[in-house]
């Protein structure tokens, strides 16, 4: 790396002279790592911690995240001008996305910081990938590369000259005018003043490498050059061309990732044999004299590059476009990133090209990409139901269906691909084609995702929320929807959404989560939650204790796992032996003294509202009112209004904690939204008979509740959808013997794929009797789909996870009090676990449901409202909040 840079410096610096740049510009600090008191620019007499082997290392004899602080000699002033920034980083132990690593700069000195301003490496967010995060919220830099065990180089570019201040980083590429990622921070960022000291550093278990460093005012200094090289996708044929429209000498090499997945590469055409020398059976059109061969040939990458070189080699990139064919897979997916690899005196040179996609994008829910949204496209929605997972491509997930990117194929999906076909066809078209009565009864989920997205300062996001704003642009604006700020049926550890990444609690059995096992669990928000930026603000738990002695219950911090001041907590303060409040500024709810629900050791639902006084003036009159197992919003079972809540910060985490001593208790279906209809609303409930196994779906209310869609999971598998998939013998297990079936019917009855099935689904079982779907039983009411979506149809792999049905063009109605048998679809009997979860799709909307238990070991009725997990709204919750909230006066606190 260190002959590369020297090498690449000399050609720079006669590149600079004939281009007429300024060789004047000033390295301001810089450093080989050779010793600890090596390079230039740094305060005499201070040192680096961690050297070894001529690299700092923030993990150097095996002691977790040794921090390397070194000042500058002079105070580094990036608050006016131009800044690059240069370094070769490894990461021995690559981050999740919960890890970080990389150069931090203060406004302090080594052992008094002080204020942070820049980061730049890997910077811990929603993805493990090298970026800038500009201490700022919203201001990370995601430049799309995944952080590897490999040596890379990184420039990172900081323009504070104007009013709007400019971030820029590259990875592996030196093309000026094409940076891996870019940001605007309107207004100016936080570098407001010098720097005095810079960090090196990782979080543990991390082992970072840093060489080869370079601070300059010129991006020359950093090895910057200007490649003009465009990569054309046309959208309607996937046809992809490399053009240059100056021409580009000493081709030797070019790499084009996609980390959706978004290649085809047996319709690629590749300079090898066809463009190289005519001895490799090229026609010479690209390079005449040397021979090509391909390195990777995946839908996530395609690269070749010359088989032997000596320096002066090479091809030519010219205004005459090079056909590659057509390599591109079409979608919504637009994340193509094309390097081209030059012959720099006999080292590579890694430079990035332009990206121009050209035609109409593809609208989101054209799953095959033929411009159409329809049949087809429902057929491969349903493939998906019980087979998408994170061993597939994201492409791939998406062709099958997975909407929100989430490698899931639930009813949020389904709730986006009804959407996406009203969107593009028309409300009713898809009844309308076949001839039916439309009954659509669609809300455009992501509307307000886009508007939120676009308010806000632009950045590279996750696929998830990428896809958010393409259905949104497919679909048009919408009315706002509720906000999930967080979720969790606590059926694993890590569950739920709106969590810190890789943050778990450490006590969740059995599908709560349970104090006796660990008490005093802590976990942190993605996000922190201001709830004073709602108009009202909803917390509802199911809470189920072991004695009422004491105290136990959710409190919540304004500081990470648990510092800072604590400003709420529910459950059972301790004041009083009733279920209640404790609003930490010296009251209860209810009043100490007062008569409440008593403790038991029965399961309860919990809900909190807080009704912000939110007029501006002082002093603020903030309503908390409270209900233990009603949802009645009219009439709590307490209320109080205080002056000046103490909530005046955002919470950064969450504990769930008893005194001990005997008193524990058990949490369940956690949700803190803003939205009402989400805490209160009715709901249907599936009754289990664990002694028969049978499920019967209810409509306990006194009205009528619509039914367009609804899906049972269970993640112990103890759904029962008859024979499963892979029992060639009929005896409701997959096992060796239908190996055997299998085997003699090869070539007859079964074919390879067969096999498949039956390894995958190996150790499966079903039941006597299963699962009665309501396109099975041709109920009045609830019709029979013929696979074009006018009627209920199943999803295509239904088993012991999950079973999932749909009615795509209309809804049907469950009347009120009514009861409809789902046949044996319970398989656990009578001590199995009870861990299923009911979701359902009603009026256009993703609805909460509840399951009943009866007859289970132990004699007893066990209600369990399910999860209140809601992905989509989750999953839009971080990128809408404030912009929901812009035009609602607020309060400063």
């Amino acid at each position: 790396m260190n002959k590369l840079w020297l090498r690449l410096c000399c050609v720079l610096v006669v590149a600079a002279v004939v281009r007429g740049y300024p060789v004047e510009a000033v390295v301001l600090v810089s450093d080989d790592f050779s010793s600890t008191s090596s390079g230039v620019g740094w305060e005499v007499g201070n040192a680096w911690e961690g050297l070894v082997d001529g690299a700092v290392s923030s993990n150097p004899t095996g002691a977790a995240n040794v921090q390397s602080f070194r000042n500058f000699a002079t105070p580094l002033d990036a608050s006016n001008g131009l800044t690059y920034i240069r370094i070769t980083y490894t990461q021995a132990i690559p981050g999740t996305g919960a890890s970080w690593g990389g150069l931090a700069f203060f406004e302090g000195v080594e052992g008094t910081p002080g204020d942070e301003t820049f980061f730049f490496g890997n910077p811990e967010a929603a993805f493990n990938n090298y970026g800038i995060d500009a201490k700022v919220p919203d201001a990370i830099y995601d430049s799309r590369f995944a952080v590897d065990t490999e040596a890379h180089t990184l420039i990172a570019a900081i323009d504070t000259t104007g009013i709007d201040h400019t971030y820029k980083i590259w990875v592996d590429n030196f093309n000026e005018s094409v940076p891996s990622a870019s940001g605007v921070i309107v207004g100016g960022g936080p570098i407001d003043a010098a720097w005095g000291t810079m960090r090196l550093a990782s979080s543990d278990p991390n082992t970072d490498l840093y060489d080869d460093l370079t601070i300059a005012t010129s991006s020359s200094d950093v090895g910057l050059v200007n490649i003009d090289a465009t990569l054309t996708i046309d959208r309607a044929t996937g046809a992809t061309t490399l053009s240059s429209a100056t021409p580009l000498m000493g081709l030797i090499g070019y790499t084009l990732t996609s980390s959706a997945g978004a290649f085809e590469s047996e319709t690629w055409t590749t300079v090898a044999t066809n463009y190289d020398a005519p001895s490799n059976g090229g026609d010479g059109s690209v390079d005449p004299d040397d021979s090509w061969t391909v390195s990777s040939s995946t839908a996530a990458r395609l690269a070749e590059t010359i088989s032997a070189m000596t320096p002066g080699d090479g091809g030519v990139v010219g205004a005459t476009p090079i056909d590659l064919g057509q390599l591109w897979s079409r979608s919504p997916f637009e994340d193509v990133v094309g390097t081209l690899i030059l012959d720099d005196n006999g080292e590579p040179l890694p430079v990035n090209v332009n990206v121009v996609y050209q035609g109409a994008p593809i609208a989101q829910g054209d799953l095959n990409g033929d411009g159409a949204i329809n049949q087809a496209d429902w057929t491969l929605f349903k493939s998906g139901q019980g087979v998408v997972d994170g061993e597939l491509s994201p492409l791939q997930a998406y062709r099958m269906g997975d909407m929100n990117g989430d490698f899931d194929h639930d009813l949020s999906d389904y709730g986006l691909f009804v959407d996406a076909y009203e969107g593009l066809n028309g409300a009713g078209s898809f009844a309308a084609m076949l001839h039916a009565i439309p009954e659509p009864g669609s809300l455009l989920i992501v509307g307000v995702a886009a508007c939120a997205l676009m308010l806000r300062p632009i950045r590279a996001r996750s696929v998830a929320t990428a896809f958010c704003v393409a259905a949104t642009l497919c679909l048009g604006a919408s009315s706002a929807q509720a906000i999930v700020f967080a979720s969790d049926d606590f059926s694993a550890e890590g569950s739920g959404t709106g969590w810190a990444a890789g943050d778990t609690w450490g006590n969740v059995v059995g599908g709560v989560a349970d104090t006796q096992v660990l008490n005093g669990a802590f976990r942190d928000f993605a996000t922190p939650l201001e709830p004073y930026l709602s108009d009202k603000f909803y917390i509802a738990f199911d809470y189920q204790t072991t004695a009422g002695n004491q105290w136990g219950g959710l409190a919540f911090f304004e500081g990470s796992t648990g510092t800072g001041a604590e400003t709420l907590f529910i459950g059972d303060p301790g004041q009083y032996s009733a279920y209640g409040l404790d609003m930490k500024q010296g009251q209860t709810l209810p009043a100490t003294g007062g008569e409440g629900v008593p403790i038991d050791t029965a399961s309860h639902r919990l809900i909190l509202e807080i009704d912000w006084d939110d007029d501006g003036v002082a002093p603020f009159d903030d309503k908390y009112s409270f209900w233990v197992d009603t949802i009645n919003p009219q009439s709590p079972t307490h209320s109080a209004t205080i002056q000046n809540s103490p909530i005046g910060a955002g919470w950064q985490s969450l504990r769930l904690q008893s005194a001990g001593g005997g008193e524990f208790f058990k949490v369940d279906n956690l949700i803190i939204t803003d939205e009402a209809a989400l805490v209160f609303s009715a709901q249907l409930d599936l009754l289990v008979d664990k002694a028969t196994g049978e499920v019967t779906l209810r409509n306990p209310t006194n009205n009528a509740i619509d039914l367009s869609a609804y899906s049972i999971e269970s993640g112990a598998g103890m759904l029962n959808a008859g024979a499963p998939a892979g029992d060639y013998n009929g005896d409701l297990r997959v096992d060796a013997a239908d190996y055997t079936v299998w085997r003699d019917g090869l070539g007859t009855t079964f074919t390879q794929a067969d096999y498949d099935v039956w390894s995958e689904n190996y150790g499966a079982a079903g039941a006597a009797g299963s699962w009665e779907s309501f396109a099975d039983q041709g109920l009045a009411g609830f019709p029979q789909g013929d696979g074009s979506g006018n009627g209920w149809e199943e999803g295509a792999n239904p088993g012991n996870n999950e079973l999932e049905e749909y009615y795509l063009t209309g809804e049907s109605t469950v009347t009120a009090g009514a009861s409809i048998s789902l046949g044996v679809a319970y398989l656990g009997g009578a001590i199995g676990d009870e861990d299923l979860t009911f979701r359902y799709r009603s009026g256009g909307e993703l609805k909460l449901g509840s399951v009943t238990y009866v007859n289970s070991a132990v004699g007893i009725s066990v209600p369990e409202p399910q999860a209140m997990l809601l992905g989509l709204l989750a999953s839009i919750a971080v990128v809408t909040r404030r912009a929901n909230r812009s035009d609602s006066p607020r309060r400063t606190r």
